[in-house]
């Protein structure tokens, strides 16, 4: 083969390479999970603190978050939850391992934690998920 087929045949498959992952962090999904955390009365204020902690650091320096709320339930004080959102799963991997995450989470909010539940959950109002297909 001469030369210019062959560089020629090197860039399509360079493209065609990056095109494809492109398109591969295009289609990913949209990673979000809600927490809900059951807390001693008496933990209840520090875990308060230390989750609005948490909330701020993350809003701050992850672009990847797309939300991140804080909830206190009406209906028992002693349980909050947590509404993450992320750009995709890789965004939540940085956010778990982040020193502040651990810090707080691990070294200071598990210690408190009395129960916990995690559960990942499908946004639908955002374009190409479940819920917002057209009729």
């Amino acid at each position: 083969m001469n030369k210019p087929v062959i560089l020629f045949s090197t860039i399509l498959c360079i493209l065609f390479t990056s095109l494809a992952v492109i398109q591969a962090q295009e289609n990913e999904e949209q990673y979000a999970i809600i927490a809900e955390y059951t807390f001693d009365e008496k933990n209840v204020d520090s875990a308060i603190d230390l989750l609005l902690e948490l909330q701020a650091l993350t809003l701050e320096n992850e672009e990847g978050c797309i939300i991140y709320d804080v909830l206190l339930s009406e209906e028992d004080r002693r349980k909050i939850f947590v509404y993450e959102c992320y750009e995709n799963e890789a965004a939540f991997k940085i956010h778990t391992n982040s020193i502040y995450f651990k810090t707080i989470v691990s070294a200071k909010l598990t210690p408190l934690v009395k129960d916990s539940k995690k559960t990942k959950v499908i946004p639908l109002n955002n374009s190409g998920n479940i819920g917002n297909e057209e009729t």
